[in-house]
Parts: structure tokens; sequence; C-alpha cells
């Protein structure tokens, strides 16, 4: 593994699963730090994931992850579950706008942003998200369940989406969206691409509503910078 010039706290979210709101306790004065991580796994180590299924290997590279900033960064976390801001994802007034699976054909960009696996097929996770340099983001699912869609809302809007659809169902769906929230963007703006929750709103069929949950938390009890190696 080879990571150059990432900043600590995202090497933090890397190891753990965490979005960056559900981060606690963060130094100031490391927020801007940048590191390079080098790793290599030795043959047996190789041998063995080699032998267990994609989750599995994820979350054994978590932990070894995890390891290696308890090592070197002295990281020591703990989690707590408080009461707190999240959105519930409804079906919003008129009913779903969403395309049964299979009924979205992939575009050559979305092939070409996912890659190719050896099926010929791109190799995705059901939703993703590609963003320009100008702030506008194209958003689209294939075969995608809501629970999905409600995970991959949660980072944008920086609190966590719990799916409250209804819909059981699969899914393919295409948006582009500039910004998160309606409210955030000036009355007297002219820019022509909604925001993300309107966009949500006018081309899925879909809303989010304000609510109080439980909402996790991983607080950090101490890191440091590491000594030189």
């Amino acid at each position: 593994m080879r990571l150059m010039n990432n900043d600590l706290q995202n090497l933090v979210m890397r190891a753990y699963p965490v979005e960056g709101y559900q981060l606690e306790g963060f130094p100031r004065d490391l927020s801007g730090a940048k590191f390079d991580v080098v790793a290599m796994a030795d043959s047996a180590a190789d041998e063995r994931l080699a032998k267990l299924t994609k989750e599995q290997v994820r979350l054994e590279q978590e932990h070894m992850f995890q390891v290696l900033l308890a090592d070197r960064f002295k990281l020591r976390v703990h989690w707590e579950t408080r009461e707190g801001d999240i959105y519930n994802l409804v079906v919003a007034k008129g009913g779903p706008k969403l395309g049964a699976a299979g009924s979205m054909p992939w575009t050559t960009a979305e092939k070409q942003w996912m890659g190719v696996g050896d099926d010929g097929e791109p190799n995705v996770f059901p939703i993703h998200e590609q963003c320009n340099g100008r702030g506008r983001c194209d958003f689209f699912g294939h075969s995608c369940g809501m629970d999905q869609l409600a995970e991959s809302l949660t980072g944008p809007f920086g609190r966590p989406v719990h799916d409250k659809t209804g819909l059981a169902g699969k899914y393919d769906f295409r948006l582009m969206y500039r910004g998160i929230l309606e409210i955030d963007r000036p009355a007297d703006s002219t820019i022509p691409v909604p925001t993300l929750d309107r966009a949500v709103e006018d081309e899925l069929g879909l809303k989010l509503d304000k609510a109080k949950g439980p909402v996790r938390f991983l607080v950090i009890d101490h890191i440091e910078k590491p000594t030189e190696n």
C-alpha cells in the first residue's frame, strides 16, 4: 500500500468506517499535516488475504491500517453513540421517479469512471459520484437499493440518512447537482443546476426529512506526529 501526501484526518477515516461528521476530538494542530504511508505485507499475509471474501479483505485491511496508526501515530480512540441530527429519506409527494434495475444503460463516461471488470461490466458499488472542478457533480446508480442510496447521501449531507421510503426494489437513476442544500443558495442565484436536496426530490421523487436519532461518533483520545523513520 502506498498513500502519498494524505492528511492525517483522511488516514483515520480510511482506517475506521466513519464520515467526517463522526470524527471528534481531532487536534487542530494536526488538521493540515500531510504524510506519506508506505506499507508492505509479507507473503504469508498475502496468501491469507487471497483466501478471504472481498468483505473479509476490506475488514482485515481496515484492521491492519488501525494497527499501523496505533503504532506510528500512537492513535487511541473510543466510540460513543448520542442522540443527534439525522435525515429520513422518504417518498416525496407525487411518488418516486426511479427506473427499475436494468432500465438505464451504462454510458461510456460511467464505464470510464468506474473501470471494467473481467466480465465486461463496470467495477462498481451501486452508486457513484463524479464531480468536475467547478463544483457540478454527476450522481448515478445502477441496481441500487434504497438503503444503499441513503448510505451514499450520508457523506454529502453530513449526518446519518435512514431509508424510510418503504421501497424494497433495486433501481437505476441519474442526476446532477451543484451544492448540497437549496437553503444555502442565494435567492438571486442564476445557477441552472439544482442543489442535491432539490435534485433528489425533483429527479428521484424522494426527499430528506429532518429528524433526531442515534448518531455514532469516533472520539480521538490521543494522536501525535510520528517520529522519523
